[in-house]
């Protein structure tokens, strides 16, 4: 295997080990092979010209994290981690066109390649695409969900785990990372699966890929939730209000971000003299009653006689 000078861990689209070897973004393999005077590096196991124009010395190389690796794979040609070996005939990442002779080595080394690791992650990328469109999720998020699929796979993650909820987990972290509002408990529920697994499976592929997950924000909840019962843009304002005020007060500190988003709508619709149930929100949230009941209690402790007050001076 290739091997650098320095401790990447991502770098020009080539996931490093702490070996310091050189891995394959497709199939994870670290059989690569280097060719001067092309100045590529391809792939011996799938084919995949990782990157041309590569100098020998590898000192101008830049390095990147697991994440700005994920952003830089969606650039370049127009490929997509959803389909089957990316889409790619003969175009390859991190080129907008390929020469000849680069097209004849890949379908020569294609030859001699199996597709196997390919068809054991297909039925999975076919599960991320079919649940995202039936959740909703927009196309930015399904394709990062399946690019964490395919790095989890090209580490051997996925192995001896079930299919569904490594696929719940992706499709998690995904939202998590585009903020998109989807819980973990309506994503655990669409697929059957007990929320702790699925839980379980996202802190397992957080801890072993290292990629960045933002807290959830309850804002964005709170505009979903609104969207989902048609409220207003001044009811979803105002909820956006009592949840910034809430964290200034620490109100929000260790609850579930949607719990408290759907206590501070039904909080913006009291003071709007709107009706809608504690029932009402607890279903467009995806939470129970009872989180919303118990979330609401404390926001109306914590933070409505601030509200008052600045209702009043606000006067």
């Amino acid at each position: 295997p290739i091997l650098v000078d320095k401790k990447f861990s991502v770098c020009e689209g080539l996931v490093l080990e702490k070996e310091e070897e050189l891995r394959c973004p497709r199939c994870g393999s670290t059989n690569i092979i280097e060719d001067p005077d092309a100045g590529e590096l391809v792939c011996a196991d799938c084919g995949l010209i990782i990157s041309s124009g590569v100098p020998t010395e590898r000192k101008e190389w830049r390095a990147f994290d697991s994440d700005e690796y994920i952003k830089r794979a969606h650039t370049g040609a127009p490929i997509s981690p959803t389909r089957p070996s990316f889409g790619l005939d003969t175009g390859f990442i991190g080129q907008d066109s390929v020469s000849k002779k680069s097209a004849k080595r890949f379908q020569r080394t294609k030859k001699h390649v199996s597709d196997s690791k390919e068809k054991t992650i297909e039925p999975a990328l076919m599960k991320i695409k079919d649940v995202a469109e039936t959740l909703n999720i927009p196309e930015e998020a399904v394709e990062d969900a399946a690019m964490l699929y395919r790095m989890a796979a090209g580490k051997g993650l996925v192995k001896g785990r079930s299919m569904d909820a490594m696929v719940a987990a992706v499709i998690y972290a995904a939202c998590r990372r585009m903020e998109i509002p989807r819980t973990l408990e309506s994503i655990a529920e669409f697929f059957g699966l007990k929320e702790k697994d699925v839980g379980r499976s996202f802190r397992f592929l957080f801890r072993k890929l290292g990629i960045k997950i933002p807290p959830p924000k309850p804002e964005k909840f709170a505009y979903h939730i609104c969207t989902k019962l048609g409220l207003s843009e001044e009811v979803a304002t105002q909820a956006t209000r009592i949840l910034k005020l809430a964290r200034k007060m620490g109100a929000t500190m260790g609850r579930e971000p949607v719990g408290v988003a759907a206590a501070a709508v039904y909080m913006a619709c009291q003071e709007q003299g709107i009706h809608r149930t504690q029932r009402e929100l607890a279903q467009a949230a995806g939470v129970t009653e009872v989180t919303v009941r118990n979330r609401y209690k404390e926001l109306l402790e914590r933070i409505r006689p601030t509200l008052k007050q600045q209702s009043t001076e606000g006067e």
